[in-house]
């Protein structure tokens, strides 16, 4: 198992169910950008916690099973309210709640979902709201 296979699968799920609104909203994932695009957008972080069994395998990474972090920072206009960041904080449930898929070899199962946490004060001309959630990953 390699962290690219799962942190493929996370992220494909993440940018398809953004991607899919009307109007798509952007997706950014770790260390792939430098200057924000315009509101609304996503910011989806993949942190590996430990890898919880490990094997003995020449052609492999020895990795069995690993687990990890989800978190999704939803950014919003400032000052219009709360509705775009909790429908966009309710998507990114949804794809938690939906991440495991019986027909891929990358199963990941999201555990409990932390949020959404609002942040509404300071000079940003933004909203933020952050949800999160651990989960568990296996690759046949």
């Amino acid at each position: 198992m390699t962290f690219q296979a799962v942190r493929a699968h996370i992220e494909s799920k993440v940018y398809s169910a953004y991607q899919n609104l009307n109007p798509p909203v952007e997706v950014l994932f770790d260390n792939t950008f430098e200057t924000p695009p315009a509101l609304p957008f996503v910011i989806c972080l993949v942190s590996y916690v430990s890898t919880t069994e490990t094997i003995i395998c020449q052609t492999e990474s020895g990795v069995e099973n690993l687990q990890g972090n989800l978190q999704l920072s939803i950014y919003a206009p400032r000052g219009r309210g709360m509705g775009a960041l909790e429908l966009y904080a309710a998507e990114g449930m949804k794809v938690m709640n939906t991440m495991y898929d019986w027909s891929s070899s990358v199963r990941v199962r999201c555990g409990q979902i932390n949020g959404p946490v609002p942040l509404l004060n300071g000079p940003e001309p933004y909203a933020l709201t952050t949800i999160s959630c651990s989960f568990g990953a296996t690759v046949d």
